[in-house]
């Protein structure tokens, strides 16, 4: 019976990995940047973090104010808007982190 209860195993941390930057992904406080994220060949401006690339404060519809009243802006006015942005192509806009290896 004694040995029953010795036989408990001892919590070990994990190592880092040479692979993967789950670890750094982890550990630091995000630094948000403006961008630009296409999807399907539509624009929303959002926020993007330059470290792990999680994304945050995604506008899904910009307006601009034509005779005091509100007008949804088209695509190529977004793109004009925003063209000096750094542009990532995503699949989902519910995407939760931008393809940092894949800058374009």
């Amino acid at each position: 019976m004694k040995d029953i209860v010795n036989d408990i195993p001892k919590y070990r941390k994990k190592k880092k990995s040479n692979v993967s930057r789950s670890n750094e992904k982890s550990s630091h406080k995000h630094e948000y940047f403006d961008c630009l994220l296409v999807v399907n060949g539509n624009p929303h401006h959002a926020d993007y973090c330059r470290i792990c690339g999680k994304i945050s404060n995604i506008s899904f519809f910009e307006t601009k104010i034509i005779d005091e009243e509100y007008v949804q802006m088209d695509k190529d006015e977004i793109f004009e808007k925003y063209n000096g942005l750094q542009k990532f192509y995503i699949n989902s806009i519910w995407s939760k982190y931008v393809p940092l290896s894949e800058r374009r």
